[in-house]
């Protein structure tokens, strides 16, 4: 998913070796860009190698492990100053007919067009409390015109209030960037647009959706039906 999706970034790249992938979006969030090891055959000098030419690319960035991943890959972070954030759940949902929920009635939610990018950047840097500059680094018209990408926009008489997106790849559809504006938050704005994601995935030949959830929002995710699958440890550079 990393890799299909920064493929639309012009200043992104990615690059694999067994078992971890290195990815740079250039934009300055730390778990945008770094190394993500998610097989038991990813091996120190290959992360090591990685976070290097990460590191190269002068933005802030992440190491993630999956778990079951070698312990010396922890003591590699530490060994490069990096510092233990709050491990990241990564929660599934296997059984579409658990996925609960219609949403709020004066929630409206429609699609967004690839020139109407700035519109996503606008809400999720505000829902994630985050430099607008560096959403709309991300979010270009590239990444929302990429096949399988949905990008959702909630809005209650006509104000935005809540977005998301949406990516079906193969037989999966996985949910990113659902925020909600700090004075529209607990009215399931959120959860209303990440049903519509999965369901919009589910319709066009995913079998099952799967998020990385925050903290603000797993309590939602959970009463949508999702459930956590594993955790991953997340290294942030310092």
């Amino acid at each position: 998913m990393w890799e299909h999706l920064i493929a639309a970034i012009p200043a992104g790249w990615t690059e694999r070796a067994p078992g971890v992938i290195a990815g740079v979006t250039s934009v300055a969030i730390p778990t945008l860009n770094g190394v993500w090891t998610y097989g038991e055959d990813g091996t120190g000098t290959a992360v090591s190698d990685l976070l290097d030419r990460v590191a190269d690319s002068r933005v802030p960035h992440c190491l993630q492990l999956r778990p079951g991943c070698s312990g010396d890959l922890r003591e590699l972070a530490r060994a490069r100053g990096m510092r233990h954030e709050i491990d990241i759940p990564l929660m599934v949902l296997a059984d579409p007919k658990a996925l609960a929920g219609t949403g709020p009635p004066e929630l409206v939610i429609t699609l967004l067009e690839p020139d109407q990018a700035s519109i996503h950047a606008e809400v999720a840097a505000a829902g994630f409390e985050a430099p607008v500059a560096e959403f709309r680094r991300l979010m270009t018209g590239d990444v929302l015109g990429a096949a399988g990408v949905c990008t959702y926009v909630g809005q209650v008489n006509g104000e935005p209030v809540a977005t998301g997106v949406g990516v079906q790849l193969d037989d999966h559809v996985g949910i990113f960037n659902v925020a909600t504006l700090p004075g529209h938050r607990r009215r399931g704005y959120g959860a209303a647009i990440t049903a519509r994601a999965v369901r919009d995935g589910l319709h066009r030949g995913a079998g099952w959706g799967w998020l990385q959830s925050s903290t603000a929002g797993y309590g939602v995710y959970e009463r949508l039906g999702f459930r956590t699958l594993e955790s991953w440890e997340c290294w942030i550079a310092t």
